[in-house]
């Protein structure tokens, strides 16, 4: 098996994503700067950066949202979650992968990141 990282521009010890056996694993994404500075605003916005960050590491690894499938995401409150959904549901035009909600208090005072699994483009036109 081969595994493939790709290396984030943060500076934080950890890879962007992982793409092994098939997948690629995302890691937690969260509305910030390529050089790893917390960019505050609105749930909405929050999460429409968040996915921006994982449309641009899926499209490093050869692969787009379509081939997401599984969502795990972290809100600070369960007050979001009305607003957080509103801008969730339309980044999957072509339908819901699975996911998890949670709260937890999340890193810099943000209040929302999502981290996805997908399947390797490559893999998935096998089907």
């Amino acid at each position: 098996m081969t595994i493939t990282r790709y290396p984030t521009s943060k500076p934080f010890p950890f890879s962007d994503a992982v793409k092994a056996n098939g997948f690629i694993f995302l890691s937690g994404q969260v509305s910030m700067s390529a050089d790893g500075q917390p960019i505050y605003g609105t749930v909405t916005e929050q999460t429409n950066r968040a996915l921006e960050s994982i449309r641009d590491v899926l499209a490093r690894a050869g692969s787009t949202m379509e081939d997401v499938v599984r969502v795990q995401v972290w809100l600070s409150s369960m007050e979001n979650f009305a607003e957080f959904n509103a801008a969730y549901r339309e980044a999957f035009p072509q339908g819901f992968p699975a996911r998890s909600v949670t709260t937890s208090q999340l890193a810099f005072g943000l209040d929302v990141e999502i981290e996805v699994q997908a399947v390797c483009r490559a893999e998935r036109s096998h089907d």
